[in-house]
């Protein structure tokens, strides 16, 4: 504990830059930062550590304690030039690091001044950095730096100028990576199966592509819905099986897996498809990890959960929104009202009612509707991606068995509940992803098909 307090600054430096919990243990191994009998600090043991020094009230580090502290300085100080190293793209903006070098205040300050017109600093040979990501499918943010793959080299340290050790109350802990515009995350959820939610993430995707936005699908599901359909490089699919749900049960699996959804919170342009019975373990974490850390208050995100007229789904989406508002209060809180199994209407004098119109009007949730597809074709479809059932044609339903008349009728009623839902999606995906759609004559053509 001593060690992380002692180095915790710059262990949050290297959770900024993209470094997973067993790559900053093997950093600090490397360094000679280790637990009891020399043996490395364990992935799940500095993760806790750290967010309990946090809790502490980030009071760890100071100038004044080096001679008490157990770690020696030369090794701190070989611990914060990697932390400024790691992770750190070649072509990377000035960012605090070189701010600091003007301000003496700002906790960075450098001994010895760069020689004038040098131009560009080179990057050291050995310097920790990621590989160049490599070109980005349709859906897939292509400006958002990667963190490092691995660590399994010998970790090098700089020979940077010395620099004053980065106090903790200086390290802010949502700055953006570099690259990152700022883009937002949106979650669906609602731990009850069949309420819509992977129909409610092919909307967005489909809007999304529609409307000429980009971002990254993960889905936490059994089957790979979203991922047969759009492709494994647009849709990573991570399975839930037993296994995965008795890992969940386990301390270090627990951790370890969720973890890694951190650096890509932080990062941003994200749909996250939860499955049923994902949502609690994900809220379970977020309470203990230090999730702040990665979002602050929450302001970045959107949570969208879809709820059907069945009393277990509205039971279970009520409390999913009630639960975001203890992890992230500032995120934004979407009641999506599915109505294919019967019309919310009929529960306007109910508790449900009363309820949702609380949450509107004094907490800020914002309420959608998904009316169920009643063309005569839907049945047909179910199997085709939303963007591509958009830019159909009548000979293109004829081909899949329908009459002329019946296609055309379908074609009508298809357009319109594309159109009613693209209006109601696309503005919390352009709050979201804060990106403009791509020149007019590129998406025109599919703005006239619906």
């Amino acid at each position: 504990m001593q060690a992380v307090r002692e180095s915790y600054a710059d262990i949050g430096l290297m959770r900024e830059r993209g470094l997973s919990w067993a790559e900053i243990s093997d950093v600090l191994a490397k360094l000679g930062v280790t637990a009891r009998d020399n043996q490395p600090i364990s992935p799940v043991t500095l993760r806790s550590a750290f967010f309990l020094v946090g809790n502490e009230g980030r009071d760890g580090g100071e100038d004044g304690q080096d001679e008490g502290g157990m770690t020696p300085r030369e090794t701190l100080d070989a611990v914060h030039r990697a932390a400024l190293a790691a992770g750190q793209p070649s072509d990377a903006e000035p960012d605090a690091t070189e701010d600091a070098a003007t301000d003496p205040e700002a906790g960075l300050v450098p001994t010895s001044e760069p020689e004038p017109d040098a131009g560009p600093e080179p990057v050291p040979e050995q310097e920790i950095s990621p590989d160049p990501a490599p070109a980005a499918p349709a859906l897939s943010v292509t400006s958002l730096a990667e963190p490092a793959d691995s660590l399994d080299e010998p970790v090098p340290i700089p020979q940077a100028p010395d620099l004053h050790v980065l106090k903790p109350q200086d390290l802010t802990t949502n700055r953006p990576w570099k690259g990152d515009r700022m883009l937002g995350t949106i979650f669906v959820l609602n731990d009850r199966g069949g309420v819509g939610k992977t129909l409610l993430s092919h909307h967005l995707m489909a809007t999304a592509m529609l409307e000429g936005l980009q971002l990254k699908v993960v889905e936490y599901e059994v089957n790979e819905r979203l991922n047969r359909l759009f492709g494994p490089e647009v849709v990573e699919h991570r399975r839930i099986t037993q296994d995965f749900m008795n890992m969940m049960g386990s301390g270090d699996g627990f951790y370890e897996f969720w973890d890694q959804i951190g650096p890509e919170l932080q990062r941003g342009g994200r749909l996250f498809d939860f499955g049923g019975n994902i949502s609690q373990w994900f809220f379970n974490w977020a309470e203990v990890s230090g999730f702040d850390y990665y979002v602050g208050e929450g302001e970045r995100l959107t949570f969208m959960v879809p709820v059907t007229v069945d009393l277990a789904s509205l039971s279970t989406g009520m409390n999913t929104l009630e639960r975001i508002a203890t992890i992230a209060p500032k995120a934004k809180r979407v009641l999506v009202e599915n109505g294919f199994s019967g019309p919310f209407s009929q529960l306007d004098d109910s508790q449900y009612a009363r309820r949702k119109a609380e949450m509107v009007e004094r907490e800020g949730v914002e309420v959608i509707s998904m009316a169920p597809c009643t063309a005569p074709a839907w049945a047909r479809l179910t199997g085709h991606r939303i963007d591509e059932v958009a830019q159909m044609t009548r000979e293109d339903l004829v081909k899949l068995g329908m009459t002329p008349p019946v296609a055309s009728r379908s074609l009508i009623i298809i357009h319109e509940w594309l159109r009613t839902m693209r209006q109601a999606l696309s503005p919390y995906l352009r709050d979201a992803f804060n990106q403009s759609t791509g020149p007019a004559g590129k998406t025109g053509a599919r703005q006239g098909a619906l």
